[in-house]
């Protein structure tokens, strides 16, 4: 039950993120598309680019309503699993472990997250590569994506193939799961140490709510610049042509590395850096309200558990 809970959560935390602030991942994505030998797009040409289509300031939205749906469910799955795997190691591999002990609490907050995040990395990339269509121009909506991609799917290619191009899921996994363990880590050492901890001179032992924001705007920075070179890989796997081009994740980083050179890997890091410091801030301060509200319990590291609403 707590496991559902914590899922619900999640999915509503993050439609709430994503609808915020859609506006920079479609800057983010379009940028890092862009393939040109001597320049990369600025942050202002981007926009520009955007805008400048059919439906203009509305395309900063483009794809929002596949994120959004498709990130429910996903997301979902990955908090879900996280908490679920996080109480289990607690009650069995790591039940004799001290509570002071850092370095078991770091093995089960990664275990966990990574654990959560590979089985939800399937489930992201059908929704991530029809939105990334739909951001690029590929196609104007979501109905005509996915009217082209099930029913006019090229000859070489399955309707399967499609949804999961070559190197889709791998690409996903390996930006998904490494962002995944720094975010998480980086979170929940700021709300043991920061959120969490103990006022100076107050009564009240009840978290201040701008500490979450704080807190997950700072965690999600760590981990947001630290793998956007992954996130590269996988937007050119997963976008029209350039998914053609190579063969698979290690090529497709080669080929940008000789090509293009090591700059080229942080393409789209200042948009995503906007997009998704302010995003996870959004999410894991709508996490926490959707948890208190849900009367989830929360799973501590010394085998304890408590109700978020009585902190």
């Amino acid at each position: 039950m707590e496991g559902l809970k914590n899922s619900l959560a999640s999915g509503l935390a993050a439609v709430c993120a994503k609808t915020v602030l859609a506006p920079f991942d479609t800057i983010k994505t379009v940028q890092q598309e862009y393939i040109a030998e001597t320049s990369s797009l600025s942050l202002t040409e981007a926009f520009k680019m955007i805008t400048s289509r059919k439906g203009g300031f509305l395309n900063l939205y483009a794809g929002l309503g596949v994120a959004a749906i498709g990130s429910m469910p996903s997301v979902g799955l990955y908090f879900g699993l996280y908490s679920y795997s996080k109480r289990k190691l607690n009650e069995g591999l790591f039940s004799n472990a001290s509570p002071s002990d850092q370095l078991i609490k770091t093995l089960t907050i990664a275990v966990s997250a990574a654990f959560g995040n590979t089985v939800a990395s399937v489930s992201r990339v059908p929704y991530e590569v029809v939105k990334q269509k739909i951001q690029v121009d590929i196609y104007p909506n979501t109905f005509v994506a996915l009217r082209e991609m099930i029913f006019n799917a090229e000859a070489n290619q399955s309707v399967l193939r499609q949804f999961f191009p070559k190197g889709g899921i791998s690409s996903q996994m390996i930006r998904d799961v490494p962002y995944a363990i720094l975010t998480l880590l980086s979170y929940e050492y700021l709300r043991e140490n920061f959120v969490n901890a103990a006022p100076s001179s107050s009564s009240s032992s009840k978290p201040e709510k701008w500490k979450d924001l704080i807190a997950g705007g700072m965690a999600g920075g760590i981990g947001t610049y630290l793998t956007n070179p992954l996130d590269v890989i996988k937007t050119r796997l997963q976008t029209g042509d350039n998914a053609l081009k190579y063969s698979g994740v290690w090529d497709c980083g080669y080929t940008i590395l000789k090509e293009e050179g090591p700059k080229a890997f942080m393409k789209g890091s200042v948009p995503r850096l906007i997009h998704k410091i302010p995003a996870n801030a959004v999410f894991f301060l709508s996490y926490e309200f959707f948890r208190r509200l849900l009367k989830v319990e929360q799973v501590t590291n010394n085998n304890d558990s408590k109700k978020d609403g009585g902190k």
